[in-house]
């Protein structure tokens, strides 16, 4: 079997469903992921190059601390005393999950065949490898779960410093029907002007912050008080934030300070035939919280089973039938920015643009 013609005939087909923008072929991500996939980060990422080949699994950001009023003299004088130095912060191994699909010989045969006729026309045909790719989509969907739900729990001993406490531990904000000048919105907004922050901040939780969100977007004028719906920030709904975080927890971000980190194993000199197995990636559409496509890419390995295997579950035998194994993983990380963006001195000294807040009623 051609198994190198297999997969360019699935990765085409795959490019022609989604050019379709059929909703059933798109998989949109959880909340947390769809808004680090949406705002990327802004950070410089020093081996960008190395990582995109597959041949480093650390992510290094290079950064320098901002100037200090006690740098500065009033003395009209020579010296230069301050020189400017670079921190490097490094992003440990990163996190992976992994998706195992098996493609018995008897469907493998029929999709091998779909694949030879799809080269040997030269214009290849969407419908021939639908079902694989349906299979795949349908499966992959808990792997983009797995990815989300891992990355919130990162996320939960990331969190900076929030220059209003000078801690890191969770703000209560009082949401009511009606604004506060003390609370609620109000406070969300000048906690986040107070810690420096200039674009509309990024906001993910469930729970009460998710029910105010619901409230402002049915608003269609201004209420009893005066008050229209609030414009001030992006939402993402994530229902795993509670068992991540804690129940009505939720998280401001600043944008660019915090980011996906997005690493392929199977890509470069490490992709191709290798022993048994055929190493390739596979990119899979995602559709973001304002209507518009991206792509995750996976690493996929299709491996033959050469031999049936029985398995026993308490009572029931089951017999897998010789086949092939597509494994498909990822290799990802989180990156925040390094709590010590700022100097000691500085007012905003253990900030990283990540905070910590609960949402609570009267």
């Amino acid at each position: 079997m051609n198994l190198i013609g297999f997969v360019q005939a699935l990765l085409t087909n795959i490019g022609l469903l989604a050019g379709l923008d059929n909703p059933q072929y798109k998989i949109t991500p959880a909340g947390f992921l769809q808004m680090l996939l949406e705002n990327p980060t802004t950070a410089k990422i020093s081996n960008a190059k190395e990582i995109m080949s597959g041949a480093e699994r650390e992510l290094k950001v290079r950064y320098a601390q901002r100037g200090l009023e006690s740098e500065i003299t009033d003395v009209d004088d020579c010296e230069t005393p301050v020189g400017l130095s670079y921190n490097e912060t490094t992003i440990g191994r990163p996190l992976f999950s992994k998706l195992g699909i098996f493609i018995s010989d008897d469907d493998f045969r029929k999709y091998q065949d779909d694949a030879q006729r799809t080269l040997s026309q030269g214009t290849p045909s969407a419908p021939l490898m639908v079902p694989l790719y349906e299979a795949i989509l349908v499966k992959v969907n808990g792997l983009i779960q797995k990815i989300n739900y891992n990355l919130l729990a990162a996320q939960a001993t990331n969190w900076g410093n929030n220059a209003v406490t000078g801690a890191n531990t969770p703000v209560n904000i009082n949401f009511q029907n009606s604004l506060d000048m003390n609370d609620g919105i109000v406070k969300l907004i000048t906690d986040y002007q107070f810690n420096e922050g200039v674009e509309a901040p990024l906001i993910v939780g469930n729970g009460i912050i998710n029910n105010y969100n619901i409230t402002q977007r049915l608003k269609v004028a201004a209420d009893q008080f005066g008050f229209a719906s609030n414009p001030t920030f992006k939402f993402y709904n994530d229902f795993r934030s509670a068992t991540a975080w804690g129940a009505n927890h939720f998280g401001v971000f600043t944008p660019g300070l915090i980011g996906f980190v997005d690493f392929n194993k199977n890509v470069g000199a490490y992709a191709g035939m290798k022993g048994g197995s055929l190493f390739f990636t596979l990119p899979i559409p995602v559709m973001l919280a304002n209507g518009q496509l991206s792509s995750l890419v996976l690493d996929c390995q299709l491996k033959y089973n050469d031999c049936p295997i029985t398995e026993t579950v308490d009572t029931a035998t089951t017999t897998i039938p010789r086949g092939w194994n597509l494994i498909i993983s990822k290799s990802y990380g989180l990156f925040n920015a390094p709590n010590d963006m700022f100097a000691a001195t500085d007012r905003l000294t253990g900030v990283n643009g990540s905070f910590h807040y609960i949402g609570v009623t009267a």
